[in-house]
């Protein structure tokens, strides 16, 4: 634990002065108090209202990851009669064994694969996101809560509900 320096005497009695305390002003004044921090809170007030994106921790693919995320992704279309279209990807900088393909197709929007390490690039497909909202279940099943959350995995709860299955 850091302590700060006791100060005492003429010292305190300064230091409190050169930070705006008075001693005629009694505990119940908020004169100083207010300014900064009211401003900030309507900034964050305002951030959230226009919706700025907020920050996000998944990453964008090296070439060579993406290049196998790709080759996993689309591997499910090439059995089903419609092609598919490989759009993006990303991967979860909580555990980089995940990434996620949005593949655009009949029947398919969005792919979770999984490598068997951080380093290797042969990516194995263990979700598919249907033409409509699945379950969260389904997603929790394969991948842990912070990686769907960095991901952006969204689902359907057991009140029926969208929300970010993480």
């Amino acid at each position: 634990m850091l302590l700060a320096p006791r100060l005492d005497g003429d010292l305190l009695r300064r230091a409190r002065l050169s930070h705006g305390y008075r001693p005629e002003w009694h505990h119940h004044h908020v004169h100083r108090a207010g300014g900064g921090f009211t401003i900030a809170c309507l900034a964050v007030g305002a951030a959230l209202a226009l919706g700025v994106p907020t920050a996000s921790a998944d990453r964008a693919p090296s070439k060579a990851e993406r290049t196998a995320i790709k080759r996993a992704a689309v591997k499910w279309c090439s059995a089903a009669p419609t092609s598919c279209e490989f759009r993006k990807a990303r991967v979860s900088t909580r555990n980089e064994r995940y990434a996620w393909a949005t593949v655009i197709g009949e029947g398919i929007s969005g792919v979770l694969v999984k490598r068997r390490t951080a380093h290797t690039h042969r990516f194995k497909r263990i979700g598919v996101q249907g033409g409509g909202i699945g379950e969260c279940s389904y997603w929790r099943k394969r991948a842990p809560d912070r990686v769907l959350r960095d991901l952006h995995v969204r689902g359907l709860v057991d009140s029926g509900a969208i929300r970010s299955c993480g």
